[in-house]
């Protein structure tokens, strides 16, 4: 049997936001040669009263989020923040970035990765809701090539 330790009761989302980030964490694997983009758990921007049930992703990150060539090159990596709106239909219609990599080449990979996330929607009060989250998206800085 799983523990629950730290799981909090009736507070809104916290157990979903936590499940979300434990999902996350799974998420993202590959060798250690590999520079696996990561995406991080969900956070939503605007806390609504009772009856929220978070968005769960259902697409892969992983072949949304791929590591540009021009970054590997030179070496780049960073973290990113998205402002992302999930539709009431589970897609990603806006994408804005919040927090730069400080390289513009996985900034733009971010955003269009984020633009193919396949999420199953928000409920609120039972039916669908678009809602605006945060999502982090970390590149790791390549290795030096041997």
């Amino acid at each position: 049997m799983a523990s629950r330790a730290r799981q909090r009761p009736a507070s809104g989302g916290r157990a979903v936001f936590a499940a979300l980030a434990a999902l996350a964490a799974v998420a993202s694997t590959g060798c250690a040669d590999d520079s696996d983009p990561e995406v991080g758990a969900l956070r939503v921007d605007q806390l609504r009263e009772g009856g929220l049930v978070m968005p769960v992703l259902e697409s892969a990150p992983s072949p949304s989020f791929p590591y540009p060539a021009e970054a590997l090159e030179e070496g780049a990596g960073g973290d990113i923040v998205l402002r992302i709106r999930i539709t009431d239909a589970g897609r990603v219609d806006s994408v804005a970035v919040v927090t730069s990599s400080g390289h513009s080449v996985l900034d733009s990979a971010a955003v269009e990765g984020a633009r193919q996330l396949r999420y199953r929607p928000a409920q609120h009060g039972g039916a669908p809701t678009a809602i605006w989250a945060q999502l982090p998206v970390h590149y790791p800085a390549p290795g030096p090539r041997g």
